[in-house]
């Protein structure tokens, strides 16, 4: 118990103000809908925190610029952002350093289809994928998610600004927004959202780890990453701070899918340096209904 609170109680320095501290631009929070923008903070403060004796004190500084995925990493290229974090895919990890320790253990590739709640009966009726991709899915226009959803056969209304999914998924535009199993829950808590639930009795899933991204300029940078997470990883240290963040912790127990459908997906683009093999790095959720 005493080393939970010790992580919770790193993890809550965010953002902290400290003039001997060297700053690492990140970007800021795309809208009130991204509640996953917290995890993300406090687990690489965590790690800044716990590599602070071999690399010295940093902190982190929000950009002053909002950035649609793409020019963000163009933004990373140029310098004007230390770090980005995202989806991977082989045109990412070519161009950019890729610190290959999935930040939610995998678990981002698990897709929970959130839907308006006048349509859970409908949503009952589906029992093959195959009716699911009648359907159209709202899902980012620069994610890899899309290209790995229309590759399989689903349809994918594209949209370029998140703040607006969830208002076309409430319009009525798309049928589903499929969002990440360790988002979705933190995603629905606000007043706005009442209309809509997470329709977990059908799961989409693929190969899809979310990591931290630098330039490959910055190797100070990437290894000081890697060690902090590598460690917390060895250690158990990062599945306990995801089932004890305000974001992640509803995810858990695991085994409360066991009744799911789910739906598998390949991703062509996932890069052949992809650790699939190291079991300590991934999460996994097993149904009886694939």
């Amino acid at each position: 118990m005493r080393a939970i609170i010790l992580l919770l109680l790193i993890s809550s320095l965010v953002l902290a103000s400290n003039t001997r501290a060297a700053p690492i631009i990140i970007q800021p929070q795309k809208s009130a809908d991204d509640a996953s923008y917290s995890y993300y903070v406090d687990l690489i403060t965590l790690i800044l925190e716990l590599t602070r004796e071999k690399y010295g004190a940093a902190s982190l500084v929000e950009s002053e610029l909002i950035y649609t995925q793409n020019r963000a990493f163009s933004a990373l290229k140029q310098g004007r952002l230390d770090l980005f974090w995202a989806g991977t895919n082989k045109q990412r990890e070519a161009e950019f350093r890729a610190i290959r320790v999935p930040l939610m253990g995998g678990l981002l590739g698990v897709r929970v289809p959130v839907i308006r709640e006048e349509k859970y009966q409908a949503f009952q009726q589906i029992g093959t994928s195959g009716q699911l991709k009648a359907l159209i899915a709202c899902q980012g226009d620069q994610w890899p998610d899309s290209d790995i959803l229309e590759s399989n056969g689903y349809r994918v209304e594209r949209v370029t600004k998140f703040a607006l999914m969830y208002s076309m998924l409430k319009q009525g535009r798309c049928d589903y927004f499929p969002r990440g199993i360790t988002e979705v829950y933190a995603e629905l808590g606000g007043a706005d959202k009442q209309d809509l639930i997470p329709y977990d009795k059908i799961l989409l899933s693929y190969p899809f780890p979310m990591y931290i991204f630098v330039s490959k300029d910055n190797e100070a940078l990437a290894l000081r990453l890697e060690q902090g997470l590598t460690s917390l990883t060895k250690q158990g240290k990062l599945q306990v701070f995801m089932q004890h963040h305000p974001v992640t912790k509803n995810v858990f127990p695991l085994e409360k899918y066991s009744d799911s459908k789910m739906f598998r997906l390949s991703n062509t683009n996932l890069p052949e340096l992809t650790p699939l093999t190291h079991e300590s790095l991934w999460l996994q959720i097993k149904t009886s209904r694939d």
